[in-house]
């Protein structure tokens, strides 16, 4: 069982529940940029609701296969991004528990945006603890750009998409890979303010529970139908 989608910025709740759902999960670095995503950008929960931070990216790459989008590297956005979720969640139960791996993370440089967003995929994945096998499309023999060609090329029988995605794996041969549609019910759980506010980076929950996180990750999953 597997999923394909394009690498996001420490992604939401719905998009780490997929990968938890399967075995093997495809990061489509070779499917076009697009901005106002999660690709170049993860949302944080803050005192007046959630705030976007963002990767900014070098000239105009909208459609250009994300892993030739080059960052842009003058400005100081590890810095400013660490800043923000120490400032954010510094003060939930488990982001002390977490802080080094972070640290870790900024004080890398990035000049590549697949390779930024590809290992806070896993980085996510790891501090959730999942197991699931993480690939790069790009990395993949001919480095396919399509579902049909990912799935060809790992040899996968069932694929897995968003109910509510903006591709759908209708390139696919059905009658070689089994499709199957994934729904998910953002849970409701307790934040580091007031109110709740979804859409967060996956981490929001992450930060507050703990390993407990995902156990309430899984929690939100609908059964899948086939198609």
């Amino acid at each position: 069982m597997i999923a394909i989608q394009p690498p996001a910025y420490f992604p939401s709740l719905a998009h780490t529940a997929l990968l938890q759902h399967v075995e093997h999960f495809i990061l489509a670095d070779t499917f076009p940029y697009r901005r106002k995503t999660f690709q170049n950008r993860s949302k944080l929960r803050n005192a007046p609701g959630g705030h976007w931070i963002r990767i900014p990216v070098f000239g105009r790459p909208e459609g250009a296969p994300i892993h030739t989008v080059d960052i842009e590297t003058g400005g100081r956005w590890r810095e400013k991004h660490w800043r923000s979720f120490k400032y954010d969640y510094r003060s939930t139960m488990y982001f002390e528990y977490f802080a080094e791996r972070f640290r870790t993370f900024y004080a890398q440089e990035w000049t590549e945006l697949a390779n930024c967003t590809c290992r806070s995929v896993e980085l996510q994945a790891e501090l959730f603890g999942l197991s699931t096998a993480l690939s790069r499309a790009s990395m993949l023999d001919g480095a396919p750009n399509t579902y049909a060609g990912i799935a060809a090329a790992v040899e996968g029988d069932v694929l897995v998409v968003p109910e509510e995605g903006t591709v759908d794996g209708s390139d696919v041969d059905r009658s070689r890979v089994e499709v199957q549609s994934f729904a998910y019910d953002h849970p409701t759980y307790r934040q580091n303010f007031e109110g709740f506010e979804p859409g967060m980076t996956a981490l929001d929950l992450a930060f507050n529970y703990g390993r407990e996180a995902v156990r309430i990750l899984a929690g939100g999953v609908r059964t899948a139908n086939t198609s």
